[in-house]
């Protein structure tokens, strides 16, 4: 099945991931039938009013039946269960892909319970917000993100490829991988986060303080890395106990390294607490140079710029009036092996790179490819 032949798609679940997808793929493919159900009324109400989907209803057999793809968005414990009940309504050929955020057990699920001729492709968009529910969701949400697929070895090439085209078209960036291996990535990256986040929350949350400082106090950083404790708890506790025995790992390695801190603590080992931060520091810092060696995705593009309010948006228009598509954008500070405080511009490809180069060089601005 390719792109010329998918007709239909159909979305289980109208929360911010579902109402996402339907907004992207109305947004790159207008002409494609989108179907929806969700068990809330008002979100189908809302994605209707909005042209985003073509009939929705509570009741998902009818559309299940009419898909050539069909997307599971539902909480991650819940996927199984809907994946049973829907490979009995599919159409022969069909799709059924699902976005939950651990793999291995819904793969399992999917190989014991599909006939052979309906395919299945785990599906996991690293792409959110702390906010929830079709309300919050935005068509560009998973724009240069990735979107890891996990196939059944008897899933098609074919079936991959079309479905790996689609997310392309909507601007997301398919990697394929086998599903152990995302939830032990996953659940180091996402999962562990959450949790630790939680903890540091609630660990303050617990200080003595009866007039209520460390809630006027706590801004900036405190705030940055607590920012995901925000998101849907609910969600975060099917996503702990779906992904157990990987978070169980990690935790007790977190908990490992924080022994090791307090050993160092406690007997005053300035060296090895430097060495601690050290360590911690340089692979963060490698993080963003990583992305781009394994990736090998996009162009850099380094462009000094003057501490002034509005630079980011006249850079953003000029390339914007020679249609230029910037991909990524951010903006570093100094740093031992790179220009110092300047913006990092992400273009799709070399001839986007030396075009912008060449439109930012004739405006004055100093340049860097890389």
């Amino acid at each position: 099945m390719g792109q010329s032949s998918i007709k239909t798609v159909a979305v289980v679940g109208l929360g911010l991931i579902g109402g996402s997808l339907a907004k992207a793929i109305r947004r790159s493919h207008p002409s494609w039938r989108i179907t929806a159900t969700d068990i809330e009324e008002k979100h189908i109400t809302m994605a209707l009013e909005e042209g985003v989907i073509d009939e929705g209803t509570t009741n998902f057999e009818d559309i299940v039946r009419q898909a050539n793809i069909i997307f599971l968005c539902a909480p991650v414990g819940a996927i199984p269960t809907l994946l049973k009940q829907v490979a009995a309504c599919a159409s022969d050929g069909a799709i059924i892909t699902d976005t939950g955020s651990t793999k291995e057990y819904i793969v399992r699920t999917a190989m014991e319970c599909l006939p052979p001729n309906i395919f299945f492709i785990g599906g996991h968009p690293m792409a959110g917000t702390e906010h929830s529910g079709y309300a919050a969701s935005i068509p560009h949400l998973f724009e240069n993100a990735y979107y890891i697929l996990t196939p059944l070895p008897s899933t098609p090439d074919q079936a991959v490829k079309s479905l790996k085209d689609l997310l392309s078209s909507i601007g997301a960036i398919p990697l394929v991988m086998e599903p152990q291996l995302h939830d032990k990535i996953v659940g180091a990256i996402s999962h562990l986060p959450h949790v630790v986040a939680s903890a540091l929350v609630n660990a303050v949350q617990d200080i003595d303080e009866p007039q209520h400082l460390k809630e006027r106090l706590a801004a900036g950083g405190f705030r940055d890395i607590t920012r995901i404790a925000s998101s849907n708890p609910k969600m975060w506790r099917d996503i702990s106990i779906s992904n157990r025995q990987q978070l169980l790992e990690l935790i007790d390695s977190i908990i490992q390294h924080l022994d090791k801190f307090c050993r160092y603590l406690n007997e005053g080992n300035a060296d090895k607490i430097e060495e601690f931060f050290s360590r911690a520091k340089r692979f963060r810092d490698s993080i963003p140079r990583l992305q781009s060696q394994a990736s090998s995705l996009y162009h850099d593009l380094y462009v000094d710029v003057p501490d002034r309010p509005g630079v980011i948006g006249e850079i953003a228009s000029l390339l914007g009036q020679h249609s230029i598509n910037i991909k990524n954008l951010r903006i570093i500070n100094s740093r031992e092996d790179e220009p110092g405080g300047c913006l990092v511009l992400s273009l799709q490809n070399a001839a986007s790179l030396r075009k912008a180069k060449e439109v930012l060089d004739a405006q004055g601005y100093k340049t860097y490819a890389k």
